[in-house]
């Protein structure tokens, strides 16, 4: 992979940022990036990690969230980074067909501070967001008290440089928000081990389950192949091992006779009636908050003016 040019030139302010915009990260977006870097530095070896990912969310006004992100393919030519257009544009109209309401904020990338080469990626995602931000993961630092994640969220802004306009990026506050959801997904995450380190609950009952079915089969199996090859004579014949075998069989519950259908079928249409009311509260649930939200925000709308435009594609 050709290297890219990383011109020193500083393009960060160091000025406070007085932008006002509130930013707040969900963890989904912090593991995907997190795994991306991971997956691309195993697959380059030693070689320089280039990962570049779309940031996904919601922004009213200057309140900003980021729920989830997906990685962008790109190419290096002449030491400059092109992002795909088409694939950005596919995978943008996909993610809306799931999530509506999720705009596109920004992007992120690896390294330890921002080049030219972030200006130019800038320069071309700005035809779909005319600010986007820029979320950039340092592998290399060591977290600190004062600072626990090795991310840096910037915001893009317009100087003026030599008396002509300059993208530049201004340094952005940020925190990290988590639903209930999330974090008992999170949790589950963080606590899933190896079987030598320890394991979460649903691991351990899954894995136990697993090697109960695999432990029946390889019994069943030995039967089976006993039974075959006492029938062609291989192996000497047990009448005694075979009447436990035909004991064992016998045992087992019939599934051909009437009885057993009907009463298969009875419970059977139980469970999906069952079924069915559950989907049938949960989506009156559903169309209850919905409808609770769309008051508000309707009593809202007819006290308060309009806000700043949200980010997002622009046609």
């Amino acid at each position: 992979m050709a290297a890219v040019n990383q011109d020193t030139t500083s393009v960060v302010l160091n000025q406070p940022n007085n932008s006002g915009l509130h930013i707040a990260i969900h963890p989904l977006t912090l593991l995907n990036i997190s795994d991306h870097y991971t997956r691309t530095a195993i697959q380059s070896g030693h070689g320089p990690v280039h990962a570049i990912g779309a940031l996904l969310g919601i922004q009213s006004g200057r309140e900003v969230e980021i729920f989830n992100s997906y990685e962008l393919q790109f190419t290096l030519q002449d030491g400059s980074v092109r992002i795909q257009d088409e694939y950005f544009v596919t995978k943008q109209e996909q993610f809306r067909q799931v999530f509506p309401a999720y705009d596109f904020l920004g992007w992120y990338s690896i390294g330890h501070r921002p080049t030219t080469v972030d200006i130019d990626v800038l320069q071309q995602l700005t035809v779909y967001n005319e600010s986007p931000l820029f979320l950039q993961l340092d592998p290399n630092e060591i977290p600190t008290p004062a600072r626990s994640l090795p991310i840096t969220v910037y915001e893009s802004i317009v100087d003026i440089v030599d008396n002509q306009p300059q993208p530049m990026f201004i340094k952005a506050a940020y925190k990290v928000e988590t639903g209930e959801a999330e974090r008992i997904a999170v949790d589950h995450v963080a606590h899933a081990a190896t079987h030598q380190e320890g394991e979460s609950s649903l691991i351990a009952h899954l894995s136990g389950q697993r090697n109960a079915i695999k432990m029946l089969d390889t019994r069943i199996k030995l039967l089976h192949e006993y039974l075959q090859d006492s029938v062609q004579g291989r192996v000497p014949k047990d009448h005694d091992l075979e009447r436990q075998i035909s004991s064992l069989c016998n045992r087992l519950p019939t599934i051909s006779g009437q009885a057993f259908e009907e009463e298969f079928m009875t419970e059977y249409n139980d469970v999906l009636l069952t079924s069915y009311l559950a989907t049938v509260t949960k989506g009156t649930h559903v169309m209850s908050e919905m409808i609770d939200k769309f008051n508000v925000v309707a009593s809202a709308s007819s006290h308060q003016s309009h806000g700043r435009p949200r980010r997002g594609m622009m046609g």
